[in-house]
């Protein structure tokens, strides 16, 4: 069984027009370019919810950084116990208050999970590549999670990008 192959209308991302060599290397790039996407942004600025049906920007860096890590749990599990069904995610949920999130220690988790989860895609030999992990009923293999965890960072600098309009 293969893995779906992320297509989003939104964003414009195409899981088929990436290698994994560039899914690895964007990886190892999201920390400068959320950097980049914060950095004029003041503590209240950062916290702030300004688009009611959306989280505040330190919220969506705190997301990031869960992603990369259950990224890098899907790629451990897919390679140490192929086959295992995780079942389901949770459901991320948008809290009418946004949640005190020290931005220091989310963007510097951030960094810390996409070095972690770039050097482990990169460690992973070739043949490994096949082995999956089970969620939401989906098989999913390394080659999909190195193209999620370059889609969901991307995507969510676009809802970055609109919160910072609506500030």
């Amino acid at each position: 069984m293969t893995s779906p192959v992320e297509v989003c209308g939104e964003c414009g991302f195409d899981g088929r027009a990436w290698t994994d060599a560039d899914a690895v290397s964007a990886i190892s790039d999201l920390p400068g370019r959320w950097s980049d996407a914060i950095g004029s942004l003041t503590d209240a600025e950062l916290r702030r919810q300004p688009i009611p049906t959306m989280w505040s920007i330190a919220e969506y860096v705190d997301h990031v950084r869960e992603v990369l890590f259950g990224m890098r749990f899907l790629l451990d599990t897919a390679v140490k116990n192929p086959g295992t069904d995780l079942g389901e995610p949770p459901e991320p949920t948008c809290e009418p208050e946004p949640r005190a999130i020290n931005i220091d220690v989310a963007l510097a988790g951030l960094s810390r999970e996409a070095a972690q989860l770039a050097d482990a895609l990169a460690d992973t030999p070739p043949p490994t590549w096949t082995s999956t992990v089970i969620v939401s009923g989906d098989v999913l293999d390394p080659h999909w999670i190195a193209r999620h965890a370059v889609h969901d960072p991307t995507h969510h600098l676009r809802d970055v990008a609109r919160l910072r309009a609506a500030l």
